[in-house]
């Protein structure tokens, strides 16, 4: 798969009774577009970012499954407290979207979503 040479981070909350926690797995050799598209509300027109992301099969490590609800963080993150206030600066996005690709010839997990991610890391 061509242009997969960024790092990303899948955040994955864990919702508790008593507090939510989040799993931080780092992802080497994913690719990473974002845009900006135009969305209509009360107030006009207004741009809005959005993130498309592709991660080949085999790098995802074993038993981890991209979610609707997850979160994708360009860059390494190691540790999470609080999602998406921990984000300050970074490029991320709350994934929307999941593709389960893996058959065929480019075995992948298509990802998009958005977010005001648009940090500068």
């Amino acid at each position: 798969m061509l242009a997969c040479t960024e790092t990303v981070t899948l955040v994955h909350p864990v919702r508790g009774d008593d507090a939510d926690h989040y799993i931080c797995t780092v992802i080497r050799g994913a690719s990473w577009y974002r845009k900006a598209v135009v969305a209509l509300d009360g107030d006009g027109a207004k741009p809005v970012p959005v993130c498309k992301a592709r991660i080949p099969a085999a790098h995802l490590p074993a038993g981890v499954v991209p979610e609707e609800g997850d979160y994708l963080v360009r860059g390494v993150l190691a540790e999470v407290q609080r999602a998406p206030a921990d984000f300050a600066g970074w490029e991320y996005a709350l994934l929307t979207a999941v593709g389960d690709n893996r058959r065929g010839r480019f075995p992948h997990w298509a990802l998009s979503g958005g977010g005001s991610g648009w940090g500068s890391r």
